[in-house]
């Protein structure tokens, strides 16, 4: 019996053989409920004081979801702002826990959960690559091993030693997937990171999601540009109010999609 609320990553528990041939992520009746400011009023903050019980107001943000994605597979996901995509990202990457339900994750994850995200503005592009590559559990050694790579695919040359809060957002975001690129991860998620890049670099990084996939890994990818969903994804996830309305080829979830947003 799985807990009630739980991501599990199975690195360590099995070996790669054992689990090569089922989904990379299994995702079972996940919901994910945020209690807002507790003392959101004077009459809240006055009822907390006197012993009362202060009003409390809650955000239900993922509803009973539940989908699994291949090894291999480029999966998008789509939705308003709102729809529960950030949340849902957050839960897969181990960032934040479920309320209820459990996602099964098989492999290292390496999310780019928005641009900048895990990035300290008051360290420069070097010493936030060697701190996010830290906390994604490479070693030194191996992280200034690609940090050249990294440089040049980012296109910064000199900015790579300014602090980061000098970058613009364009900037920040080839720095974030330059990294992506350069650490190897079995589940790589990109959460709008293009949507501020020029077209020559977002060509060019079309197509190393396109060899992350050619190369047996797995790609999530959260865009409102439905020409590059439709283009790299091979299934589609339509998220709406926290609830699953759609999952299937990209051409019928995103007509579907549009079709209820026009």
């Amino acid at each position: 019996m799985k807990p009630a609320s739980s991501v599990i990553d199975t690195r360590g528990l099995q070996s790669p053989i054992a689990w090569r041939d089922r989904p990379i992520v299994e995702v079972h009746n996940l919901t994910k409920m945020y209690r807002l400011g507790e003392h959101q009023s004077l009459r809240g903050t006055l009822k907390a004081m006197t012993g009362g019980r202060p009003e409390r107001q809650t955000l239900l943000a993922l509803n009973d979801v539940s989908f699994s994605i291949a090894r291999g597979e480029c999966f998008g996901i789509v939705g308003a702002n709102g729809s529960g995509k950030s949340t849902l990202l957050q839960v897969i990457s181990q960032i934040t826990l479920p309320t209820a339900g459990y996602a099964i994750v098989r492999g290292r994850v390496l999310p780019l959960l928005a641009v900048g995200t895990g990035f300290h503005p008051e360290l420069t592009g070097r010493e936030n690559v060697v701190l996010f590559g830290t906390v994604l559990g490479f070693q030194r050694r191996a992280i200034l091993e690609r940090m050249d790579d990294i440089i040049a695919f980012a296109e910064i040359g000199l900015h790579i030693d300014t602090p980061l809060k000098r970058y613009s957002s364009g900037i920040q975001a080839r720095l974030s997937f330059a990294v992506a690129m350069m650490f190897p991860a079995a589940i790589s998620i990109f959460d709008e990171v293009l949507a501020v890049t020029d077209d020559e670099f977002t060509a060019r990084s079309i197509r190393s999601i396109e060899s992350i996939i050619s190369d047996g890994r797995t790609a999530i990818f959260v865009s409102h540009d439905a020409g590059l969903v439709r283009e790299l994804c091979d299934r589609v996830m339509w998220l709406e109010h926290g609830e699953v309305r759609l999952i299937g080829p990209p051409a019928e979830v995103m007509d579907a999609y549009h079709a209820a947003h026009s």
